[in-house]
């Protein structure tokens, strides 16, 4: 059995090209198929209006046969859009699938020459527009989407009419379902896209909120702003989650139509290779019946004259090889009939056992990329829920604190009091800053600072309980009865070097 799969397609500025990979099970099935044709060749890329060549080719070649409906002619303005792309591709490759599926189509010589060497750019099918087709009354119309009505005059032995006219009615009604059927998808998926688009917008002003920095009440304490950073970032989360909620109901739209309201429209469209099947035999039916009323019309003829002339007479004879003429037209009507009619019957089987596989593997399509969205929906939602639960924001850290300090800054009143005095040192003695590893005094200044460290002292050690204090600076130790500099040396504040020591 010999299979023809569509695995890529790539769109130009006008056109979309199809790659198109024949195979067969097994393995010898095409090599013998490739043995027939000298061109043919098992990779090809052809373009939709070759393949509409082709569809049209078969539907001529084979009018009593269900031909596989179509798609649509690719959109020029919809080329930069991937999901366009790859929903041709795939209502191409459901197309091939059915016409690789019949011998009868693989083994025509059109189909040969659509997959061979030989095949040119220029072979395309009809467009569908006619001349200046944007006016009313010069629109190219189809003709063929209805049945043919016709009820015999005459008695016609094994004409299953009464059947056929059930199969009409069932033909017809499935048309509308599956039209209907569409159309309520696609109703579905505008409700789903407009859903998106409300929790797009509500995921956007949840955002907004939080880019505000004013706030209300105490939000000036440390413990506040921490609340409101929580806050913030709790709505942030949330309106993420509604972004990318509304991005997955709008990507499980676009595959809902790809995987299952195509394959609606495909067999939607198929009926009307049902009707010209159905029509068909109606032709074959009328044929049959003229014939019989020629062939009648002669033996009323020879038997009148045979009653009047006799039976030797010329004109008797000519009129009975004229019945005899009639009667092979009608045999051959009637078994032209009987194989179309026979025909038409395999066909409907054969649409049947189609339709049954295809619509159960579009069902389970929709079901299990139902199941997978809404299990994608429900990890969106426990991923942010646990981001929600998991969140604690950390003390913002004071930019005039060092490490050290922010380390132990875990209140607000500790924070405060550091600040006042941070802001009190600005007014007293500033002491230079400089790297632990250089010393800053020298022989001259060591007499001046012993002489300010010792009224230092003095004020330190007589008034323990003044209300007036005076600014120490931060960088100067007192080790007894001397003092270090932060900024000396570390030899020289560990002893090894003070600076109250004579040379």
């Amino acid at each position: 059995m010999l299979t023809l799969t569509v695995p890529e397609a790539a769109a130009s500025t006008d056109e979309i090209q199809f790659k198109l990979v024949l195979d067969g099970q097994p393995p010898e099935t095409l090599t013998e198929y490739l043995e027939r044709h000298e061109y043919l060749q098992p990779t090809v890329f052809r373009s939709f209006q070759q393949i509409s060549w082709l569809h049209e080719k078969l539907t001529r070649a084979f009018p009593e046969l269900v031909v596989p409906p179509l798609p649509e002619p690719p959109l020029s303005i919809c080329m930069d859009d991937q999901d366009y792309v790859e929903r041709k591709r795939l209502q191409v490759a459901r197309f091939f699938e059915k016409v690789a599926a019949r011998s009868e189509f693989t083994q025509h010589r059109n189909f040969m020459h659509f997959m061979s060497s030989e095949m040119t750019p220029t072979e395309v099918g009809p467009s569908g527009r006619g001349v200046l087709s944007f006016l009313r009354f010069n629109r190219v119309r189809n003709s063929d989407r209805g049945f043919k009505s016709y009820k015999a005059t005459e008695h016609v032995e094994g004409n299953d009419q009464d059947t056929f006219h059930r199969h009409q009615i069932y033909i017809l009604m499935l048309e509308t379902y599956f039209g209907a059927i569409n159309e309520s998808l696609n109703q579905l998926i505008h409700t789903r896209e407009a859903l998106a688009d409300m929790l797009a917008h509500m995921g956007d002003l949840v955002i907004e909120t939080t880019q505000s920095k004013y706030r209300l009440g105490n939000g000036d304490s440390e413990k506040h702003r921490t609340a409101q950073r929580a806050l913030d970032h709790k709505m942030q989360v949330f309106g993420l989650l509604m972004d990318e909620l509304g991005f997955i109901y709008t990507r499980q739209g676009i595959e809902e139509t790809m995987k299952f309201g195509d394959v609606m429209i495909e067999y939607k469209n198929a009926m009307d290779g049902l009707k010209t099947s159905f029509n068909t035999r109606t032709q074959k039916l009328m044929e049959y019946v003229d014939s019989m009323k020629l062939r009648n019309k002669k033996r009323d003829k020879a038997d009148r004259l045979k009653l009047r002339m006799g039976l030797n007479a010329p004109e008797v004879q000519a009129t009975i090889a004229e019945e005899e003429e009639a009667t092979q037209e009608l045999q051959a009507s009637r078994q032209e009939f009987d194989a179309c009619q026979a025909k038409v019957k395999q066909e409907i089987q054969l649409f049947e056992t189609q339709k049954q596989r295809d619509i159960k593997r579009a069902i389970h399509d929709y079901v299990q990329l139902s199941l997978r969205y809404e299990r994608t929906n429900m990890n969106s939602l426990e991923k942010a829920l646990e981001e929600l639960r998991q969140y604690h924001p950390k003390p913002a850290v004071h930019p005039l604190l060092s490490d050290e300090e922010a380390s132990s800054a875990t209140s607000s009143s500790t924070y405060h009091r550091r600040r006042r005095r941070r802001r009190g040192s600005k007014h007293g003695p500033q002491a230079i800053l400089s790297s632990a590893s250089l010393p800053t005094s020298t022989r001259k200044q060591q007499s001046s600072d012993d002489h300010e460290s010792e009224q230092e002292e003095t004020k330190i050690t007589t008034e323990p309980t003044s209300t007036t204090t005076s600014r120490v600076s931060p960088f100067i130790r007192y080790e007894g009865q001397q003092r270090k500099h932060m900024s000396s040396s570390y030899d020289e504040r560990m002893g090894g070097g003070g600076w109250n020591n004579n040379e």
